[in-house]
């Protein structure tokens, strides 16, 4: 399935100071992970980089620097004389994806655990009712919100390697979850409540078989699977 795909933003001035032109550039980029991560834009999408390049008021120029840094981050393909899609991980890809978050997440949390301070427990606990609310209200932002989680507790361990590494993790987890997920969905919120609670009592070791337990969870609420990512050109 490709389809093509414009981005709805508010139109920016273009021209400005290097800073300026950074933080435009920043944005652009920030919209379409967000954009991703919500679904809006799809695995195979066609992004059309004129119609971004209009609406953020910017030369094809700089939103092709960001597309190329998406595309490092292997999110975005350029296809010959077509230009760009959002990427459509591979089984291989996805299957690595998820072994490579599965380790990182056992050194995530347990730092997590040990660095955590009682102002941090209150704001995960927070941001865990924030979830909730909306889950409740079927919102396109669930996925945003749950990834957010996991960030949060990756900035817990103060190692920006490690936030740096996550991050990228996240946006590939995210295309792979919306290209294959089960026709079901699967809510884990109160995972993330079990945690914060063991972490609030300093129980590294539940922290990490919870943390375990809920990638198992999504993983196991996806068919990755050449027939399912083949189905969804069919779609």
């Amino acid at each position: 399935m490709k389809e093509t795909t414009t981005l709805e933003t508010p139109e920016a001035d273009g021209n400005g100071t290097g800073a300026d032109k950074q933080a435009i550039e920043q944005r652009i980029y920030d919209r379409i992970v967000d954009a991703i991560i919500d679904k809006q834009l799809r695995p195979g999408a066609h992004l059309n980089e004129v119609q971004i390049a209009r609406s953020f008021g910017v030369p094809r120029t700089r939103l092709r620097r960001v597309l190329e840094r998406l595309e490092a981050e292997h999110v975005v393909v350029f296809e010959r004389n077509r230009g760009a899609f959002v990427g459509l991980p591979t089984v291989k890809e996805a299957m690595d994806v998820f072994e490579t978050r599965r380790l990182l997440e056992a050194v995530v949390i347990e730092l997590a655990c040990m660095r955590a301070t009682e102002t941090d427990i209150a704001e995960l606990r927070d941001h865990v009712r924030r979830q909730r609310e909306v889950i409740e209200t079927r919102s396109n932002e669930v996925n945003r919100i749950g990834a957010d989680f996991h960030m949060m507790l990756t900035e817990l361990t103060g190692n920006e390697v490690l936030v740096q590494t996550m991050s990228g993790l996240m946006r590939r987890l995210s295309l792979i979850q919306s290209l294959y997920e089960k026709s079901d969905s699967v809510c884990l919120a109160h995972e993330h409540e079990a945690l914060v609670e063991a972490m609030a009592r300093k129980d590294a070791a539940a922290c990490v078989r919870i943390s375990l337990e809920h990638c198992a969870h999504i993983e196991a609420s996806l068919e990755i699977s050449e027939r399912k990512r083949q189905s969804y050109f069919t779609l």
